[in-house]
């Protein structure tokens, strides 16, 4: 009742009241079918048991009565009495309760929609404050450079997202995820003219490896380590980290290079490990030789939200692995629900499952990612 009254236009002062007024019915009368949850107390008792004026009491039983969450019936002179069956009476909610609960699961699915869309909207802002990074550098006075920054710093804050509708804020994430691709495929321009990786931007391997090349050792390869922010060319993987040493522009450290094996897969490979539901995102994106690792982030944030997985599942995943290790998690996990073997009944529980052992050093990801090209392997045989 708390969480769809303040949709019904009833305030928490008026719902405080309700529950309440309801604590002194009689429990029995909420389920026996010849009774009615009643109150039965004078107003001026009630207005005195709960600490209100008579006319605060007033407005808020009048307010639950318009929403359908209290009915008063009452005497011509206004009394009320248990003989004359008048009072505060609470049956008209448990007529309306099945109604109640579906509106209430609706809100529940459009508030967890809201969480990941500001999460994506998080997303395209680190992406493309790193990409406006690199393209100050090598075309500051470009006008479309400078567009790109002035729709950028018209973004609202973080803090206001919450206040948007879903609408607005649908329409937002949509817009960031528009002008993200923009200044990554501007990047990738000015990339070509100059025939080089731009300043800041790590090489990465095209996808030439087979996938025998790549080792299961759980020793070096049971964790990804997060890369170096880059954007590189469509046909190469970048990463995308979202850890506090790549925020601050700090080095991976002497075991970065354990996270080449990532970039050898190459976005056509990766694309194909994924599931179909997966590849149905991704490919409304970009073809697969031209997807880049941004691409895989937001749709594994948009699998998060098909799948019913809550947000604090993906958040946790995201701060123990970063959004690539979390975003490799989500393509493992998403593609392994149909295992005719082993099949991921809860996908949330599964993803907290590897977030654990991530920390704890025994998630192989890339064992299990070549299990995936195994399982492909065999589908596609003849």
């Amino acid at each position: 009742m708390e969480r769809v009254a303040s949709h019904l236009g009833v305030g928490r002062a008026a719902v405080h009241t309700r529950t309440r007024l309801a604590g002194m019915t009689r429990p029995a009368d909420w389920i026996e079918p010849d009774r009615e949850p009643s109150v039965y107390a004078a107003a001026s008792e009630l207005a005195k048991m709960l600490a209100l004026s008579g006319a605060r009491l007033r407005a808020h039983t009048a307010r639950l009565e318009q929403a359908g969450l209290l009915e008063r019936r009452t005497a011509a002179n206004g009394s009320r009495s248990r003989r004359a069956g008048t009072g505060l009476f609470f049956s008209g909610v448990i007529d309306r309760f099945s109604k109640l609960l579906a509106f209430d699961a609706k809100l529940t699915t459009a508030r967890h929609e809201a969480i990941y869309l500001r999460g994506q909207r998080s997303t395209h802002w680190r992406c493309l404050r790193r990409a406006l990074e690199q393209l100050r550098d090598v075309a500051s006075q470009d006008a479309r450079v400078q567009a790109m920054e002035d729709a950028w710093a018209a973004w609202p804050r973080a803090d206001r997202l919450h206040a948007m509708t879903l609408d607005a804020l649908t329409a937002h994430e949509r817009e960031a995820d528009a002008l993200t691709r923009a200044a990554l495929d501007l990047l990738e321009t000015f990339q070509k003219s100059t025939d080089r990786p731009l300043e800041n931007e790590r090489s990465h391997l095209q996808d030439t490896s087979e996938d025998s090349s790549l080792s299961c050792d759980a020793r070096t390869e049971g964790r990804l380590p997060m890369a170096e922010p880059a954007f590189g060319q469509p046909s190469r993987l970048p990463l995308v980290s979202s850890r506090p040493e790549a925020e601050n522009g700090r080095k991976g450290g002497p075991n970065a290079a354990r996270s080449e094996w990532l970039t050898k897969l190459g976005p056509e490979r990766l694309f194909r490990l994924a599931s179909p539901e997966m590849q149905f995102y991704l490919s409304g994106r970009a073809d697969p030789e031209r997807l880049r690792f941004y691409d895989f982030i937001w749709t594994a944030e948009r699998r998060v939200l098909d799948l019913g997985i809550h947000p604090s599942a993906w958040s946790d995943a995201c701060t123990a692995m970063g959004e690539e290790g979390a975003t490799v998690a989500m393509l493992i996990l998403d593609a392994r629900r149909g295992d005719a073997v082993a099949p991921i009944i809860s996908p949330g529980g599964y993803l907290r499952g590897m977030t654990r052992a991530w920390l704890q050093g025994h998630l192989n990801m890339m064992g299990s990612l070549i299990g995936l090209s195994e399982r492909r392997r065999r589908e596609e045989a003849p």
